[in-house]
């Protein structure tokens, strides 16, 4: 849908992806996928012509540090086609000018999932945001009530941080074909204008975001399939080949995707004595496990096959809501006045 061909002068500021200064505990939003999946289903690796590839409108960010946000977009757009049949272009300035650090260039990576998760994007004839600079992305003047309303309605699920492990990508993104959202460090002539993005040295100044929608093999290497927000050729830019070097070493460092969690109730109220300290980070716990099945006895967890004990922002989402309920102090820790509230309905 979007063809351009301008030529910009790159900058690192224009590239758009900034470290995030919040620590881990500070960013309740930043769920890691670890925290539900216990093991991840094995793909085949096959070679797919690149006419099977799955396909979708070309973005342009063209001199704007609008990277993330563009690959958001587009990933709201695959899920909405995923649900409904019908690819929508969502806009990438009404993500961006509500990031945390608005209005200086950039934007967190997280951030700019939760802001798909929390907000929505509203469609792109309402609020363009191709071809835009940096002035332009950073004007939400022309915002309405209906984009409100309509941003909401493209909402992604919860979304969550993956190993950056190549295997563990593909098996989001194949055979589903969800998408998973990336980010890429690279340096000079490596990245722009190549349909094959080349690792040529060890200095990376530059950081992108981008969305990865297929996996296949080429030329005998399991390899990624990107779509991105050109910056300097759509027709070498729009599609890229991304290769399982980039992934070992280190140069694509961020994974994300969106995922509807379900609770559907459990039908047996689970029994247990919680005696320790629970909080977030523990990993691998027999108690935390117990307590995520009492928080989805409760709904205040999704119900799963498995529950992993591993605790980050879900369950700790979860400790407040119930916390909140039980008129305790609101922490996220089951310290020693949760627990004995938890065990007074589950012990």
């Amino acid at each position: 849908m979007f063809w351009f061909k301008r030529k910009p002068k790159v900058n690192i500021e224009n590239l758009g992806v900034i470290p995030d200064p919040r620590l881990p505990e500070e960013k309740e939003q930043d769920y890691k996928v670890e925290e539900i999946v216990a093991a991840y289903a094995p793909i085949v690796w096959e070679e797919k012509p690149e006419s099977q590839w799955r396909k979708y409108p070309r973005f342009f960010q063209d001199g704007s540090s609008s990277c993330i946000l563009q690959a958001i977009a587009k990933a709201l757009g695959i899920e909405n086609q995923l649900e409904e049949g019908k690819f929508i272009p969502l806009s990438a300035r009404d993500g961006y000018c509500r990031r945390m650090n608005y209005p200086n260039p950039g934007t967190y990576p997280n951030d700019a999932m939760h802001i798909g998760y929390k907000y929505g994007l509203t469609v792109e004839q309402s609020m363009p945001s191709q071809g835009l600079n940096e002035a332009k992305m950073n004007n939400f003047s022309d915002r309405t009530p209906f984009d409100e309303f309509t941003a909401k309605l493209v909402r992604g699920g919860n979304h969550f941080l993956l190993p950056i492990n190549i295997e563990n990508i593909a098996s989001i993104i194949e055979p589903t074909g969800k998408p998973v959202a990336l980010c890429v460090r690279f340096g000079d002539n490596e990245w722009f204008g190549k349909k094959v993005p080349q690792i040529l040295g060890t200095d990376t100044p530059y950081a992108h975001g981008i969305c990865a929608t297929n996996a296949t093999l080429s030329q005998d290497k399991k390899t990624i399939i990107i779509e991105d927000s050109a910056y300097l050729n759509a027709d070498q830019e729009a599609v890229r080949v991304l290769t399982e070097d980039w992934f070992k070493t280190g140069r694509v460092y961020w994974a994300s995707y969106y995922e509807f969690l379900k609770n559907n109730g459990l039908e047996v109220k689970p029994k247990y004595q919680f005696n320790v300290i629970l909080k977030y980070g523990l990993t691998n716990s027999v108690d935390v496990k117990h307590l995520q099945e009492c928080l989805a006895y409760l709904k205040l967890f999704p119900n799963r096959d498995a529950y992993t004990g591993n605790f980050y922002g879900l369950t700790l989402a979860g400790v407040k809501a119930f916390q909140a309920l039980n008129n305790l102090l609101i922490t996220g820790i089951c310290e020693e006045k949760t627990r004995a509230k938890l065990n007074e309905q589950f012990a």
